[in-house]
């Protein structure tokens, strides 16, 4: 078996058995199984007489590590996202559909969004709210 049916026989068996997002798109921590099955694979099926280039090697390994750094910057984002809702509560916010400004009494996350729940009994997106005021 040489290498590249080596890789594209892992890469549908990885892909075919990664999870996905609540976006559909495959969760970091999938995508970075993917590329550790990838790599292990290149390197087992690699020619001894010609092995592998090393600075492709190290574009490889580049790539990995942003993709770990990305990911914990999400991470990150996403605590930050809900630190700056959960200081919303008590506050009056304002959307383009709505007609005024209504008390924030709430915070929920629901897939991987953040959403203020209002006094009216509803939820607006983070991303929708226009207008934050301390009042009426």
């Amino acid at each position: 078996m040489d290498i590249s049916s080596a890789l594209t026989t892992n890469a549908s068996t990885s892909t075919s058995t990664g999870q996905s997002s609540s976006s559909g798109l495959p969760s970091a921590s999938s995508l970075q199984n993917e590329f550790l099955q990838l790599l292990t694979a290149q390197l087992q099926y690699q020619d001894p007489l010609q092995p592998i280039d090393n600075t492709q090697f190290a574009a490889q390994l580049a790539q990995f590590s942003q993709l770990d750094q990305l990911s914990s910057l999400n991470s990150e984002v996403a605590g930050l996202s809900n630190n700056m809702a959960s200081s919303l509560i008590g506050k009056y916010v304002g959307t383009a559909a709505s007609n005024g400004l209504t008390e924030v009494t709430g915070v929920s996350l629901a897939n991987g969004q953040t959403s203020l729940l209002l006094a009216d009994n509803t939820s607006v997106n983070m991303s929708d709210v226009t207008e934050i005021t301390n009042s009426k």
